[in-house]
């Protein structure tokens, strides 16, 4: 008899953790490691000369996050830091550029200027990034050529928000500066590897 129960247990256990894992499911985290070009899926380096030209000084990293496992090559192009993050098997996802405040259009930054006040008593922003999403010919038509019909642009801000404790967070804005999602991230310093 004991034994019959605990199979009625079973599912409501599974269903327990599911909602548990789901809970956590808007945290971000990452764990990066460098590695060899060799590693790289080719399409991947291959689309980065392309778009990028000759560019001998990129870092490659292979990543672990919420999403799975990516490629991310890192390097100086024009003055910036640029990440240009690949999937599994070398297809672009995207490219992110990092930039000072100054860069952000005025009125773009008010608007998230807002949302941070609208949301925390304090913020300290830690990195601002331009990111660009789209088609692996648009995004390659838009750095050798400068078309960005095909490109979708935000903003990712890693910062800090205070109301009673500073957490770590990344938000996400459109073009515009209105908030599109954030995710509370969960990482230890030595983690992610910047150059």
């Amino acid at each position: 008899m004991m034994f019959s129960n605990s199979f009625k247990i079973i599912p409501i256990l599974i269903f327990s953790l599911g909602i548990f894992n789901f809970s956590f499911s808007q945290e971000k985290f990452e764990k990066e490691s460098r590695i060899k070009t060799g590693e790289v899926p080719e399409n991947a380096k291959d689309w980065l000369r392309g778009a990028f030209g000759e560019s001998g000084k990129s870092k490659w990293f292979l990543e672990y996050s919420q999403t799975g496992k990516s490629y991310e090559a890192k390097f100086q192009y024009q003055g910036h830091y640029h990440s240009v993050e690949f999937d599994s098997l070398g297809n672009i996802q995207d490219i992110e550029i990092e930039i000072m405040e100054s860069e952000v259009a005025q009125e773009v930054w008010k608007e998230i200027r807002n949302y941070f006040e609208s949301e925390y008593r304090q913020v300290k922003v830690e990195k601002i990034q331009r990111q660009f999403t789209g088609s692996k010919s648009g995004l390659k038509h838009f750095f050798k050529e400068g078309n960005s019909e095909a490109v979708l642009t935000r903003y990712e801000i890693v910062y800090q928000g205070k109301n009673e404790l500073w957490e770590l967070w990344e938000a996400v804005f459109d073009d515009s500066g209105k908030f599109i999602s954030k995710l509370k991230v969960q990482i230890r310093p030595v983690d992610n590897l910047i150059f």
